[in-house]
């Protein structure tokens, strides 16, 4: 991938801590729903190596990857990709865990909120693999709910594939977003 693409795409920058709480959405002038990700304190603009022990976002929303022990001890190199896939959790987390923006009564996913990588990696794979299927999510996120499954879908093939993100991939990555995900998300 070039780099010219993904300061295109991501302005060069990987955020590192994708999460809910570093997502603040507006209605504009035209009453268009507008989101802002926020908090960039762990943000890199490094694509070099790994950088230590340097942690790596919220764990219950971060790349399946990066929750290995290896990742965790810092011999990971962040990509665009991890980016991408902390989103695709993210949105997977709002549709089944809130209703017109307000917590559901009974949510899912909450073993992830007191897990550690470790349990988290677990957690996400067993989502991945079994509850993902079964999963409900609120009403006012049925549509967005299949624009989630289709990526989740995404992560675990990948992810069944025993393959580990490269920079190369992060082209394939951010067009199959670009082209396949973003306009479903805007009808």
């Amino acid at each position: 991938m070039s780099t010219g693409h993904r300061i295109l795409w991501m302005n060069g920058i990987l955020h590192m801590d994708i999460s809910p709480s570093n997502f603040m959405v507006y209605k504009n002038a035209n009453n268009e729903w507008i989101g802002v990700l926020n908090d960039y304190d762990l943000s890199s603009t490094e694509q070099d190596s790994p950088s230590g022990n340097k942690r790596r976002g919220t764990i219950p929303f971060m790349a399946i990857d990066l929750l290995e022990d290896e990742a965790i001890e810092g011999k990971v190199q962040p990509l665009y990709q991890h980016d991408a896939e902390s989103l695709i959790w993210v949105l997977a987390w709002v549709c089944l865990r809130y209703e017109d923006g307000k917590l559901r009564r009974n949510r899912p996913l909450n073993g992830w909120l007191k897990a550690d990588a470790k349990q988290c990696r677990e957690k996400k794979t067993y989502f991945l693999l079994v509850e993902r299927r079964k999963a409900q999510p609120s009403p006012s996120h049925k549509a967005v709910w299949d624009v989630a499954q289709s990526c989740l879908v995404h992560v675990c093939s990948l992810y069944l594939a025993h393959r580990k993100p490269t920079l190369e991939d992060e082209y394939v990555y951010s067009t199959w977003l670009e082209a396949d995900v973003k306009p479903r998300l805007e009808d």
